[in-house]
């Protein structure tokens, strides 16, 4: 007699079996992804933060350099001497400084700091020729530009600006938008709060690094009672 060999069932995973471990593995890989993509945004939060702070602390030396190498320039047959600045406004300067100290025959420099059309800081600089008479006089055309710091984002309404002007005492001139301050107010400048802030972060995740320094001018021979 023949006896049939009792039915068994496929050995394998079940279809609820299944359902349940691909349910688990996709929360899983849910979980590793956000771990990956939280790591990657704070990996470039904190490298933008970084990029911002190297940028603005580069560009403050420049301006720190030259505003305290900033000079006067004595003029012939006058009684006084040109203003260490041509130009001050709120985001644009124009000084002159003695930065090659070094030099055997020294010679003083024009030098202009502006914002462009692209939010850079930027450097443009006016070589000096001497008379016989031992006075300087300045070319008109730069030597070229050079961007110091990228990255500015614009000012906002109550924001300090880029440049503040302070007296010995450590008052501050108000200067309106688009003005610049006058020749007698250029001469009772004795120091320069300079607030940098640089915005390397372009999705604007990481907050923006702002930098602050007063800078005296050594040159002018001041005491700065009040700075």
């Amino acid at each position: 007699m023949i006896r049939r060999k009792a039915w068994q069932s496929d050995d394998g995973v079940s279809l609820p079996e299944l359902l349940v471990t691909m349910f688990l593995t996709g929360i899983v890989g849910l979980i590793v992804v956000s771990f990956f993509v939280a790591f990657t945004n704070t990996f470039n939060e904190d490298r933008a933060a970084s990029d911002s702070t190297t940028t603005a602390a580069l560009g403050m030396n420049d301006l720190t350099r030259i505003i305290r190498s900033g000079t006067e320039i004595p003029r012939q047959n006058a009684v006084l001497n040109d203003p260490v600045f041509t130009l001050a406004s709120n985001e644009e300067m124009v000084i002159h400084a003695y930065v090659d100290t070094d030099s055997d025959t020294p010679a003083p420099i024009r030098i202009r700091f502006f914002i462009n059309a692209d939010n850079e800081l930027v450097e443009e600089r006016f070589l000096a020729t001497q008379d016989v008479a031992g006075y300087w006089s300045f070319a008109s055309t730069s030597q070229g530009e050079r961007v110091i710091a990228r990255q500015l984002p614009e000012r906002q309404p109550g924001q300090p600006w880029l440049f503040t002007y302070l007296t010995a005492a450590g008052a501050t001139f108000t200067i309106p938008e688009g003005a610049s301050l006058s020749v007698d107010q250029r001469r009772s400048v004795a120091a320069v709060r300079i607030t940098l802030t640089v915005q390397a972060d372009t999705t604007a995740q990481a907050e923006p690094v702002t930098l602050r320094n007063t800078v005296g001018i050594p040159n002018l021979g001041v005491a700065r009672v009040g700075l």
